[in-house]
């Protein structure tokens, strides 16, 4: 077999994909050359009638119309391709790992960040709540005289609306809700020392029960940054081992002054 001198190495790869290693490169090479006797030999018997054949008159050579040979595909995998549940239940855990895992930092970045800035808000609004609600009860003590021991949230809120326990339990009894009533005794009395120390005690109260819900609307959020999260990393690791799985393909053709032309290209 007679080699031309000049070898013309062609190679088409999609815009924006990652350049190939030079190992591999190599790799493919070698490749070509292992299969150069085969696709360069006398014999064209087993070419399909259908399969145009690789080295064309010059004639009549175009390019658009080069046809790969069976013979010289290479099918690479990737053995260590994202596993898709993995990389949903590590991103459900914690917002951002399965994005790291399945190779996006940018990602990874913007579901942490996400995380943490909702975490950081629920812990305020908790903190801010338990302020204020130290400084009705407090305030509860010191100027409507009540024992704040045992006491429920129902109860302080019953004691905002009244100036003393007597105008509460009359207001139960013409309702007839007997079971609502409060024994009289110095466990639930409370007296009011002015209005201004009720309103204030009552806008406390508000201010600490708003935070309190707030909070709540951020653990949603913070259930639907999981679940965001989860689903995003599940698709990253699918279009991983989608582009993993893609063939990559090697094919030769003649030239017009004698040489030829070796490609390599792989479909997306």
């Amino acid at each position: 077999m007679i080699w031309s001198k000049h070898i013309i190495m062609n190679c088409e790869w999609n815009e924006g994909k990652k350049k190939v290693n030079k190992v591999f490169w190599l790799m493919y090479l070698i490749v070509f050359l292992s299969q150069s006797e085969l696709s360069f030999g006398g014999s064209n018997s087993n070419r399909s009638e259908k399969e145009p054949a690789l080295f064309g008159s010059p004639a009549g050579f175009n390019r658009s119309s080069l046809v790969y040979s069976q013979d010289t595909i290479v099918h690479v995998s990737n053995p260590k391709s994202p596993s898709k549940l993995k990389a949903f239940l590590l991103s459900f855990i914690l917002p951002g790992v399965g994005e790291y895992y399945a190779g996006s930092k940018r990602l990874t970045k913007i579901f942490l960040s996400s995380e943490i800035i909702l975490w950081t808000a629920y812990f305020s609004f908790r903190t801010y709540g338990n302020w204020k609600k130290d400084d009705y009860i407090q305030l509860a003590v010191s100027h409507a005289g009540v024992n704040a021991s045992g006491k429920d949230h129902q109860y302080f809120v019953n004691i905002e609306n009244f100036d003393h326990i007597r105008a509460y339990n009359e207001v139960k009894l013409r309702q007839r809700q007997f079971d609502e009533l409060y024994p009289e005794n110095g466990y639930y009395s409370w007296q009011w020392d002015s209005e201004t120390s009720r309103l204030t005690f009552e806008r406390l109260r508000i201010a600490s029960d708003t935070a309190y819900h707030r909070s709540l609307f951020v653990i949603g959020g913070i259930l639907v940054n999981h679940i965001i999260s989860g689903i995003d990393a599940l698709r990253l690791a699918k279009k991983s081992r989608q582009e993993s799985e893609n063939p990559l393909r090697i094919g030769v053709a003649g030239l017009p002054e004698g040489g030829m032309m070796v490609l390599f290209w792989k479909p997306f």
